[in-house]
Parts: C-alpha cells; sequence; structure tokens
C-alpha cells in the first residue's frame, strides 16, 4: 500500500468520508487521517460538519412536514 502525504489526505478528506475512494487508497487516506497529528484534528471536523448537515436536513424535511400538515406551504 502507498502512504498518503498530508496534502493528499487533506485533497480527498471528502471523497473518503464520502465513500468514494477505492479500497487501497480509502484504507491509505484511514491510517494517515488517524495516525498523523497535523491531520486528525481534520478528519474530526469534518465529521462532525457532514453530521451537522445531516442533522440540517433532517430538520428542514420535518419542520416542512409540520407546516405541510397546518396546511401552510413551506416553499412559500
Amino acid at each position: 500500500m502507498k502512504k498518503t502525504n498530508c496534502r493528499e489526505a487533506a485533497a480527498r478528506l471528502y471523497e473518503y468520508l464520502d465513500g468514494e475512494l477505492t479500497p487501497e487508497s480509502a484504507e491509505a487516506i484511514r491510517e494517515h487521517l488517524e495516525l498523523c497529528q497535523s491531520c486528525y484534528p481534520h478528519l474530526c471536523f469534518a465529521r462532525a460538519f457532514q453530521e451537522t448537515l445531516r442533522r440540517a436536513d433532517h430538520l428542514r424535511a420535518k419542520l416542512a412536514e409540520l407546516l405541510r400538515a397546518e396546511g401552510l406551504d413551506p416553499d412559500a
């Protein structure tokens, strides 16, 4: 398996988190991100950021559903 440097790990971070890399590339990126003291905080931030976006999307959908139930147009 080829070694990954910080620049490549940062450039491919979201591809890694989205599961868009080959298994070999994902393993190299994972290993680097989890072992590199400089890159690990970026991994933690990116994971938290993606989770926040997922929650915001869920909240937006729930709010639209509640508005529709009240007979209001959430897109107005």
